[in-house]
């Protein structure tokens, strides 16, 4: 996942522990292919969360 570009959150800031990478919206789908094929081998919904520039930087995500 590192070599990939994903980063680590290890729940300090109240968000999920988990993976997570920053992917533009048009590199989405092809993004999800590579987790259900590469990493999770099955179909499978990974959470998604859509942000804007005001969500973004606000204080509060």
């Amino acid at each position: 996942m590192k070599r990939r570009g994903y980063r680590w959150n290890d729940g300090s800031d109240g968000r999920p522990k988990s993976w997570f990478k920053d992917v533009e919206e048009t590199a989405l789908e092809d993004e999800i292919a590579f987790l259900r094929t590469q990493i999770y081998m099955q179909d499978v919904e990974p959470g998604v969360q859509r942000l804007t520039a005001f969500t973004r930087f606000s204080g509060r995500i």
